[in-house]
């Protein structure tokens, strides 16, 4: 499992944790697809790994879901 490192190496949460956070906090419309589309993408790899864990399967189906809505929203800002 991939996680994201602070500077000094240590590890902190899963990288699809970090990466959905970033997509969830981001402000900015322009940079919202590719937050979406690197956390998707790091949340469907981990789903890969880990196909008999059903508590953290729920986990990254919940936050695909909450990037759908937010993909969502994003599109609708856009497009008014």
């Amino acid at each position: 499992m991939s996680t994201a490192r602070f500077p000094s190496g240590a590890p902190t949460a899963p990288l699809w944790q970090v990466l959905y956070q970033d997509a969830i906090l981001e402000f900015d419309n322009a940079k919202l697809p590719k937050r979406i589309s690197q956390a998707r993408s790091a949340i469907r790899e981990r789903a890969q790994e880990i196909l008999t864990d059903p508590s953290e399967r729920q986990l990254l189906d919940d936050a695909l879901w909450t990037l759908h809505v937010l993909e969502e929203i994003g599109a609708r800002k856009q497009s008014a």
